[in-house]
């Protein structure tokens, strides 16, 4: 069999919704990978990135209230091009990325990279939210946290509601709710390298794109 696919599960967290007005002050991913654990498909973790960005607006107290970030902890945070830049190189050219809720993630990560002007990626994205409602439709509730709580048996994952909203920990639930996910619906031929996009798509429609959004 060929490889696994290698996957990025990502996040932003940002100063509010708009991704024309507000700005991004986290991003983070955790690249990964599969494999076969008493015969059952399971996570492999590869790498971590995560980075504060110092935002050029001062932090909303509502937003704040949600994601934890205080004006103080990105005070002496890296500028957004570096940090966007590292980022985009630890993707990579051959990953697919993976965001709950993609568009809002990748509507402020594809706005910002052009207008930093950087090189627009093509890696596709899926988006988990859209993926996990038709995988697991008999969940009145598909937010992240409460997919996450209702297969902590399956993902081994205990939640820590002071850790949700930041972006690593939610890259962390999200990787494992996937591979459950992926484990319902796929053999682990759908998830050869070379069959991946197509097997997503079966279920999720064509991904979508930094392009589309920026």
């Amino acid at each position: 069999m060929l490889p696994f696919v290698t996957m990025v599960a990502f996040d932003v967290e940002t100063t509010g919704l708009d991704p024309d007005k507000e700005e991004l002050i986290e991003i983070a991913g955790i690249k990964f990978s599969f494999e076969k654990k008493d015969g059952k498909l399971a996570t492999r973790e590869i790498s971590q990135y995560s980075s504060l960005v110092k935002p050029g607006k001062l932090i909303p107290e509502d937003a704040t209230r949600i994601n934890n970030i205080t004006n103080q902890m990105v005070e002496n945070a890296p500028e957004l091009k570096p940090v966007l830049s590292a980022f985009l190189r630890f993707c990579g050219l051959s990953s697919i990325l993976v965001a709950h809720n993609a568009s809002f993630d990748a509507a402020f990560l594809g706005k910002a990279i052009r207008k930093q002007g950087l090189v627009m990626p093509q890696n596709p994205i899926i988006d988990s939210l859209k993926f996990i409602r038709k995988i697991m439709p008999e969940y009145a509730s598909h937010r992240l946290s409460e997919i996450a709580r209702k297969l902590g048996d399956q993902t081994g994952v205990v939640l820590n509601k002071g850790e949700l909203h930041r972006a690593t920990y939610d890259c962390q639930i999200l990787k494992e709710v996937m591979c459950v996910c992926l484990r319902k619906r796929y053999q682990d031929k759908d998830l050869a390298m070379d069959q991946a996009v197509k097997s997503f798509e079966s279920v999720h429609g064509a991904p979508l794109s930094f392009v589309q959004f920026a």
